[in-house]
């Protein structure tokens, strides 16, 4: 025991080095947090703020709950331990087991309501990054407090959790407790599966804006599919995944024909997994089976299937998927446009890599370095040589006639 407690002292002092870090670092850039909209850095600031600011403080008062238990039970608090992290109270007195069994449930009746307390004071503020932090906090509350410690004690650690569900001492308070703990379990993971807890990030206010509008096109327009699948994708593109797959599927349910649907639905499966999945690709084949209307949605489509047989060391199949994506004519030069046959070069001198054919393979390159370059994305061009260096490392000789 003495050597847990040793080993949690640690993660105590690690985890106060990583607050005060993120403190400061919050501390300067706090007028920019403050501004809106809710970019992808301020998401991640508020996420981890939720864990190693807001945490600590439900931890005291979970520590604070049991606390006020014991006194309301005629008891006294000897000893008050606070790691941060992780905190213990040392009751002294004589409880009725009812009693022992409140003064244990006591901690997590305080975590949730500081996790709500904070939500309901931050919901409606006018700072979007502190009302996603309320969020964020509300759900790691409810995480600890019903699904983590919980799942700590029944690993065999000392816990709150032993008491509370020690039927043979309080049958009737732990049974009635086993319902609402069940609801309280299933209402956050069905929270948490449809995007309570999630929020979009825009990186300027015109993006914000144009998701607005776009939120706001689909629900005065609800026959309409491609403003219903645009908003989708706005979610998509957010990072509220979750908030995206459960409008989806609602959308499928009145169109389950559509090929746009499912190519929407296989990209969130993919989210920014490195790898297709197989779930993914069988979305992708569904969606091209049942038709997608613009030469745009059937290149990415062959492009992510493409993908997921180089994954899978298929290279003939996938040589087949992005000589498809290529052949479509893809009008106009727009940015996405650009970037989009690019990364089908990159993807392309990859399968041709695999397959030895490093003179094929250097043609792609060079074309998806002249694409890039057009971009001016001098990050993409630096990549694309070193791609290109690899192909002649492979092919053990200068190629391209150079």
């Amino acid at each position: 025991m003495s050597n847990i407690l040793g080993l949690f002292n640690i993660f105590s002092l690690i985890y106060i080095f990583r607050s005060l870090q993120l403190s400061v670092t919050i501390g300067r850039e706090w007028s920019s947090v403050m501004q809106e909209p809710l970019t992808r850095r301020k998401k991640y600031f508020a996420e981890q703020a939720s864990f190693f600011i807001a945490v600590p403080l439900g931890v005291f008062l979970h520590e604070f709950g049991h606390s006020l238990a014991v006194w309301a039970s005629g008891g006294q608090v000897a000893e008050f331990g606070y790691r941060v992290f992780w905190g213990y109270v040392v009751p002294q007195g004589t409880f009725t087991p009812a009693q022992d069994w409140f003064i244990s449930l006591a901690g997590t009746i305080g975590s949730l309501v500081f996790g709500v307390g904070i939500w309901l004071l931050l919901k409606g503020n006018r700072h979007s990054t502190l009302s996603y932090f309320g969020l964020r906090a509300l759900r790691f509350q409810v995480y600890f407090s019903t699904i983590y410690y919980p799942v700590f004690t029944l690993l065999g650690f000392e816990g709150d959790w032993r008491t509370i569900y020690d039927f043979g001492a309080t049958p009737l308070l732990s049974g009635l407790l086993v319902p609402l703990h069940v609801g309280l379990v299933l209402l956050f993971w069905w929270g948490d599966r449809t995007g309570w807890f999630e929020r979009t990030s825009h990186e300027t206010m015109a993006e914000q804006d144009k998701f607005q509008g776009r939120a706001q096109a689909a629900a005065l327009n609800p026959q309409n599919t491609q403003l219903q699948l645009q908003y989708v994708d706005a979610m998509r593109q957010g990072g509220a995944d979750n908030r995206a797959k459960t409008y989806l599927k609602s959308f499928l349910k009145q169109n389950p024909d559509s090929g746009s649907a499912y190519l929407e639905l296989a990209l969130l499966e993919s989210g920014s997994k490195p790898q297709i999945s197989r779930r993914s690709a069988d979305y992708v084949q569904k969606a091209l089976q049942m038709g997608l209307p613009t030469a745009a949605g059937q290149s990415y489509a062959h492009q992510l299937l493409g993908k997921y047989y180089l994954d899978r060391n298929e290279p003939e199949q996938a040589l087949n998927e992005m000589n498809a994506a290529l052949n479509l004519k893809l009008e106009g030069e727009e940015a996405g446009v650009v970037r989009h046959k690019s990364a089908l070069h990159h993807l392309r001198s990859q399968v041709y890599r695999r397959q030895k054919q490093y003179e094929l393979a250097f043609q792609d390159i060079q074309e998806a370095i002249i694409l890039a370059q057009q971009l001016g994305d001098d990050k993409l061009v630096v990549y694309y040589r070193q791609e290109r260096d690899i192909i002649e490392n492979h092919a053990g000789r200068k190629l391209g006639g150079v």
